[in-house]
């Protein structure tokens, strides 16, 4: 009788679910352990909820349950869409590695608010990078590497959605060499790429000082389903949702920057920019 992979799954979000359904469907899998957010997490973007069994574990700190994950001895640890640093003890459990997925092509971008980085400096491609965890955030050992483009019309959602989708297309690709072990393994060069630091609020604040490029991707850099770029009118916070660049608008052209130059029957508005205008089509006070 063949001995099935035993896996550890850490996730909470729709890319842990597409691990989580694979694995279940696999019959070389079995799939011992799920830790999970607890229920409080759920406005958390993109969480989902996995079907109550025996083997699901809904916690704050994946790092708490470090004798309950040793004492079910798995092959594999596989985690994605979780922030928590996990210990190096915890690490150190899978007798065959502890395996994730980050959405940039290593060792470019390493760190966190990747995605949101990427869209706000115009990135035209990324990727989802399937790697072996160290003591390093993002720095291990890579298997693999799914690229995708970003088109100028992308916002945050749409990039999640290729995220999964390369999770997906990975996960099917490699899974079987890693069972076999066959799946390639390549040392990341850590003098090359790039660490990101987490955002802050401030990093959301529309700056009428930019281009109307600039603050076009700021905008759908954290659009929904993160919490917004804002700006202030009168004292009052505006959240924007979505935009569009104007060209040779014709009106305002002597106004200064973060000036509001009309706003239309559907309730969108035009502001002035540092090089010409924006559209704010979808806003909302908050």
């Amino acid at each position: 009788m063949e001995n099935k992979v035993k896996i550890v799954l850490i996730a909470g979000l729709t890319n842990g679910k597409i691990l989580y359904d694979y694995f279940k469907k696999n019959k070389h899998v079995d799939l011992c352990l799920v830790i999970t957010f607890l229920d409080t997490f759920s406005n958390k973007p993109r969480f989902v909820t996995f079907e109550e069994n025996y083997n699901i574990l809904k916690t704050d700190f994946a790092n708490k349950h470090i004798a309950q994950i040793k004492a079910l001895q798995p092959d594999y640890i596989f985690v994605t869409g979780w922030s928590e640093l996990l210990s190096e003890e915890l690490l150190s459990i899978p007798k065959n590695g502890t395996i994730g997925f980050h959405p940039s092509i290593l060792p470019q971008d390493r760190g966190r608010s990747v995605i949101a980085w990427q869209l706000e400096e115009g990135y035209q491609e990324s990727g989802v990078t399937m790697f072996y965890y160290n003591n390093i955030p993002d720095a291990g050992d890579i298997i693999a590497i799914e690229k995708f483009k970003i088109e100028e019309t992308d916002y945050v959602n749409d990039i999640l959605d290729k995220c999964d989708l390369a999770i997906y297309s990975l996960i099917h690709a490699y899974f079987p060499l890693l069972r076999n072990d066959l799946a390639p393994r390549r040392i990341q060069n850590l003098n090359e790429g790039n660490f990101r630091r987490l955002r802050k609020d401030i990093d959301s604040e529309i700056n009428w000082n930019s281009t109307s490029k600039s603050i076009y991707n700021k905008i759908r850099a954290i659009s929904k389903p993160y919490p917004g770029a804002f700006f202030y009118n009168n004292n009052e916070k505006i959240t924007v949702w979505a935009s569009e660049v104007i060209i040779d608008f014709p009106f305002g052209k002597n106004e200064k920057p973060g000036t509001k130059i009309c706003e239309f029957y559907d309730n969108s508005l035009i502001y002035r920019t540092r090089d010409g205008c924006i559209r704010i089509k979808s806003w909302e006070k908050i």
